[in-house]
C-alpha cells in the first residue's frame, strides 16, 4: 500500500456529511464548523494524485470535497506576485527596496542548539492594486490576468521544497506550473474594492501576527488603504478578528469570506509579506531560516505602530511585571516538565497566564508592561510586539535553535533543553526537557536583576 493511501476515505462515493456547517462536504476534512483542515485536504490531493494520476485524482477528489464549487482543474504557471504587479498594477507603491543585505545574530543560548547568525537580502515590500482580480477564502492565491499569483520574488518559491498544494486553490503544482481550480460563474461573489487578508494559514496565530498582521500594518501606514474594506476569511478565532480591529487607524468594513468561496474584485488592494512566506515548507536540508526572515529595521516600525495603536484602544490600565506564558501539555514542542519550570517562575513571582483562556485585550495588557516575560516556545511570543523596548525575554526551547533566531537577539535569551520521547512529527517540534537547576540558577539572576 502507498503510505499516503491512510489519507484516502474507503468510500469516495459516499462520503460522510454533516449538513450545511461543513465547509468541504466531508466531516474527515473539517475540524471545527466553517473550518476546513487544510493539511489533511493537501495530503488527501497527494494520495489521489499518486495512486490515480492528476485527472482522475480531480474527479474523485470532487466527489468528496463537494463544499468546492468547482468546475474542473486547470494549469497554468504559478506567477510571482510581485512580477505581475509591477507590470500591470493601477497602483503600484514600493514601501520599501529590496536587495539590502542583512545579519541577523543569535540571542544568547544557555544549552545546546544549532544556532548561527542568519544572512539575507530583503525583499521588495510593496503595495499594489489589481483590476478585475480574484481571491477565495482560506487561500493565499490571487488569480488575475488568467494566471495564479503567489507572494514569492526571484528565486524564493525555487530555493526550497515547498508543498503549495496547502493552498485549496491549488490541486497540484510541478515546477513552475500549477493545476488550480476552475470555478463556476453562478457562485462568483463580487465587489468593487477591497484589501485582501486570506489567506491559507490566517487560522495560526503565529502566522497571522508575522505574517497577516505585519503585512496589513506596513500597507497601511501608507494611508492608501484608508477606507477600503478588508476581506478576512470567516469563521477566524475571535483573538484574530480582535488583533485586526486594533490595528485599523480608521474604522474599517470587513467582509467575511467562506472558505473556498471565490470572489471577484473590480479594485484589489494587496500587500507583500515583510518576510517571505512558504505555504507548507518541508523542513529538510534544503531548507534554511536565513529565507524566512528580514532586517529587524524591516519589523521595528511596524512593531512600533502596532505597540502604539494598541495603547490607543486599551488606555491606561497596566499590566504585571513578570509573565509566564504557559503553553498546554497536549500541544506539539511540550515542555514536559512544565509544572516544575512554571512553580520555580511563580516562585520568582511570575504571573502564570495561558493565553487562549484570556481575551485578546486582556493578552495585550498582560504583556505590554511586563518587564520580564518567559515562555517555551511558539505562537505566545508574538504578543511581545505589544511590549515595551525595554522589555527582557527569555525563550526556553528545544536543542534546535536555529528558528529562534528569527525573534532577534535585542533583550532575548534562550535556555535550550534536550529531546524527551520520540519524535511524533517535524524535527522543529520535538517534546523537550528544561534543566530546573540551570533554570533555577538563571532565575535567581535574571529575573532579580533591575533593567540597565
Amino acid at each position: 500500500m502507498h503510505e499516503l493511501e491512510r489519507w484516502i476515505p474507503t468510500d469516495l462515493k459516499a462520503p460522510l456529511r454533516f449538513g450545511p456547517a461543513s465547509s468541504t462536504g466531508a466531516d474527515a476534512f473539517d475540524y471545527a464548523s466553517g473550518q476546513p483542515n487544510l493539511y489533511l485536504l493537501m495530503r488527501f490531493k497527494q494520495a489521489l494524485i499518486a495512486k490515480h494520476g492528476v485527472e482522475a485524482a480531480y474527479g474523485r477528489y470532487a466527489g468528496a470535497v463537494t463544499g468546492k464549487r468547482t468546475r474542473g482543474i486547470v494549469e497554468r504557471p504559478l506567477t510571482s506576485l510581485h512580477a505581475y504587479a509591477l507590470d500591470h498594477a493601477l497602483v503600484f507603491n514600493v514601501m520599501t527596496q529590496a536587495g539590502e543585505p542583512y545579519r541577523m545574530d543569535p540571542p544568547r543560548v544557555i544549552g545546546g542548539g544549532n544556532h548561527r547568525p542568519l544572512f539575507g537580502e530583503t525583499r521588495c515590500n510593496f503595495l499594489a492594486c489589481l483590476a478585475d482580480a480574484e481571491v477565495s477564502g482560506r487561500s493565499s492565491i490571487t488569480h488575475a490576468g488568467g494566471v495564479p499569483l503567489a507572494d514569492f520574488q526571484g528565486d524564493e518559491l525555487e530555493r526550497i521544497d515547498d508543498e503549495v498544494e496547502f493552498d485549496p486553490a491549488i490541486f497540484q503544482r510541478r515546477g513552475q506550473m500549477a493545476h488550480v481550480f476552475e470555478y463556476e460563474e453562478y457562485d462568483l461573489l463580487a465587489v468593487d474594492e477591497a484589501f485582501s487578508l486570506l489567506g491559507c494559514k490566517s487560522d495560526f496565530f503565529g502566522d497571522w501576527m508575522s505574517e497577516y498582521v505585519t503585512r496589513f500594518v506596513a500597507a497601511s501606514l501608507s494611508g492608501a488603504l484608508d477606507g477600503v474594506p478588508i476581506l478576512i476569511d470567516a469563521h477566524m478565532p475571535p483573538a484574530h478578528r480582535r488583533v485586526l480591529e486594533m490595528m485599523l487607524p480608521h474604522a474599517a468594513v470587513f467582509i467575511e469570506v467562506p472558505p473556498f468561496r471565490r470572489i471577484r474584485v473590480k479594485r484589489l488592494w494587496i500587500a507583500s509579506s515583510i518576510a517571505y512566506a512558504p505555504f507548507h515548507p518541508v523542513l529538510n536540508e534544503r531548507f534554511k531560516w536565513d529565507y524566512v526572515t528580514s532586517s529587524s529595521e524591516r519589523f521595528k516600525p511596524v512593531a512600533e505602530a502596532m505597540a502604539r495603536r494598541a495603547d490607543a484602544i486599551l488606555g491606561p490600565a497596566r499590566g504585571p511585571d513578570k509573565v509566564f506564558l504557559a503553553r498546554r501539555a497536549y500541544r506539539h514542542r511540550r515542555l514536559a516538565n512544565k509544572t516544575e519550570i512554571e512553580t520555580m517562575a511563580a516562585a520568582h513571582g511570575f504571573e502564570i497566564a495561558y493565553p487562549e483562556d484570556l481575551t485578546f485585550d486582556e493578552q495585550v495588557r498582560l504583556v505590554r508592561d511586563a518587564r520580564r516575560v518567559i515562555a517555551p516556545e511558539g505562537s505566545a511570543l508574538f504578543l511581545t510586539y505589544f511590549g515595551q523596548q525595554a522589555m527582557q525575554t527569555c525563550i526556553l526551547s528545544h536543542p534546535m535553535t536555529d528558528g529562534v533566531v528569527t525573534y532577534g537577539s535585542d533583550g532575548v535569551v534562550v535556555i535550550s533543553g534536550p529531546q524527551v520521547g520520540a519524535l511524533k512529527g517535524r524535527i522543529q517540534d520535538m517534546d523537550y526537557e528544561i534543566d530546573t537547576e540551570v533554570f533555577a540558577a538563571f532565575l535567581a539572576d535574571w529575573a532579580t536583576t533591575p533593567d540597565a
